[in-house]
């Protein structure tokens, strides 16, 4: 199984010490209008796969859901990922392509998958 942290960072189309992240996220926020969605997640070195797979993709389905976006899709989605002293920003497409490459999951099993989280 390839190493997810390594899967993500090679996902992110930009990357940024963490003291400037407040300045790059509004410059994204200008640039894209308001329909940009970014969701935070902190990833700390003693954090597993299973805490990705488990906490952190069940509850951004739940969130975009409650926004309104398609759950399984990550379109319109910037996930800004806090690891160490930097922010690593990922496509939300990306993120969720991470998800299906570790699991072993095509776009339609993924979805199926998401349809579970959002009944829990």
């Amino acid at each position: 199984m390839p190493d997810y942290k390594d899967l993500l960072l090679t996902k992110a189309f930009k990357i940024v010490p963490g003291i400037e992240y407040n300045k790059v996220a509004y410059e994204l926020r200008e640039k894209e209008g308001d329909s940009l969605l970014i969701y935070e997640v902190v990833l700390d070195k003693d954090k597993t796969w299973d805490y990705l797979r488990d906490i952190v993709y069940p509850k951004l389905a739940k969130y975009l859901k409650e926004k309104g976006l398609n759950p399984s899709s990550g379109e319109g989605l910037i996930i800004s990922l806090f690891m160490r002293d930097f922010v690593y920003l990922i496509k939300g497409t990306d993120f969720f392509k991470v998800f299906c490459e570790m699991e072993g999951l095509n776009q339609a099993a993924f979805h199926f998958r998401v349809l579970r989280w959002l009944a829990n």
